[in-house]
């Protein structure tokens, strides 16, 4: 008994937790990295700008309970897989209720991509997959740093055949 009012209070201060969090974000964010490399990149207009910012935060409301429901599921989830005695059966039943919130979650976003991309123009359709990702411009940074004269390896190590 004591185990199982144990377990009833770490969902509910974790639901706690989880919905704090989610009450707590603002629904319009200042400019991000994403924006703002949209904008340089694609050319954006300030309207289009703005339309766009207006679909995120109208996915970001339409999908809160949808987040907040796959966020519990996730503790139920860990608290399941901890327990010694949850049975295979039960772990992936609540597997599958993750998997069909993801699957939801992911189709929503799909079709805000949709949505979002009707507020591009041909031409920036078109240059949407020259927009360097923010992991390529750090790993291009430090290529980039290497190649100056007298930092990182010489030419010799740069041109030796790599060990796959």
């Amino acid at each position: 008994m004591k185990k199982i009012f144990i377990v009833i209070a770490v969902l509910i201060v974790s639901a706690a937790f989880v919905a704090s969090a989610y009450a707590l974000q603002p629904d319009k964010k200042p400019g991000s990295h994403k924006e703002f490399c949209f904008k340089k990149h694609l050319g954006l207009s300030d309207q289009q700008l703005a339309k766009m910012k207006e679909l995120k935060n109208r996915f970001h409301s339409d999908t809160r309970d949808l987040r907040y429901n796959l966020e519990i599921k996730q503790v139920e989830m860990r608290k399941l897989f901890t327990d010694p005695k949850t049975d295979d059966a039960t772990l992936l039943a609540k597997q599958k209720e993750i998997s069909e919130l993801r699957h939801q979650l992911s189709d929503k976003k799909d079709g805000m991509k949709i949505e979002w991309r009707k507020i591009l123009t041909p031409g920036q359709i078109a240059e949407l997959d020259r927009i360097p990702h923010r992991n390529h411009e750090r790993w291009a940074h430090h290529h980039n740093h290497d190649s100056h004269p007298g930092k990182g390896p010489s030419k010799e190590m740069k041109s030796a055949p790599s060990r796959s």
